[in-house]
């Protein structure tokens, strides 16, 4: 990501101006931030991980919803609205200010981290996103190698993590009472 002036935004300049940019940007507290785009691997694995939550959500006949990497999270905390790669949500969304583009009650977040986002992703992301009360778990897929870290909620401030490399590996998702295969989300994908 860049940021796009050195200029200080109020949130209501910042939806304005995404609301006509033909890119994503994220707000940080003031700041604009250009989203960088997603290399083919980075994509394939994005609609990888949507398609396998969609099949676990179908199969198990649940009524959680999924989201794709158009729509925006509210930190409030932290004054940031931000774009994951994937995002599930229980029964029904709550949205910012009843913008139907920005959600701020997240049940599972998923990001596809490359060699340069991998540190973002693990510690200052994470950072944010876990103090959302409703988010209860949090993975991040590898584009350099076969690896998920799963991040769950056992209690408000602590969080057990698991890390899956084998192909044949289901990964749980215990928010949703589910499981995803790790084939699902990395075949037929070269990995960079």
């Amino acid at each position: 990501m860049t940021i796009t002036a050195s200029k200080t935004f109020t949130i209501e300049e910042y939806l304005e101006l995404e609301e006509r940019s033909l890119t994503k940007h994220e707000y940080h507290n003031g700041k604009i931030l250009e989203m960088a785009g997603g290399t083919t691997v980075h994509n394939q694995l994005g609609g990888k991980i949507i398609t396998q939550l969609n099949i676990a959500v179908d199969s198990a006949e649940k009524t959680f919803l999924v989201y794709t990497s158009d729509m925006k999270i509210w930190i409030d905390n932290f004054k940031r609205f931000v774009y994951p790669d994937a995002v599930t949500i229980a029964i029904k969304p709550e949205y910012y200010d009843n913008r139907r583009d920005i959600i701020t009650n997240p049940l599972l977040i998923v990001e596809v981290s490359s060699a340069g986002t991998e540190t973002y992703d693990r510690n200052g992301k994470f950072d944010l996103y876990r103090t959302l009360p409703s988010l209860q778990e949090y993975l991040i897929v590898s584009q350099e190698m076969h690896h998920v870290s799963r991040y769950f909620r056992e209690a408000p401030d602590l969080w057990r993590t698991s890390d899956y490399f084998k192909l044949d590996e289901m990964i749980p998702l215990q928010s949703m009472g589910v499981e995803i295969p790790m084939l699902g989300i990395y075949r037929g994908v070269e990995l960079d």
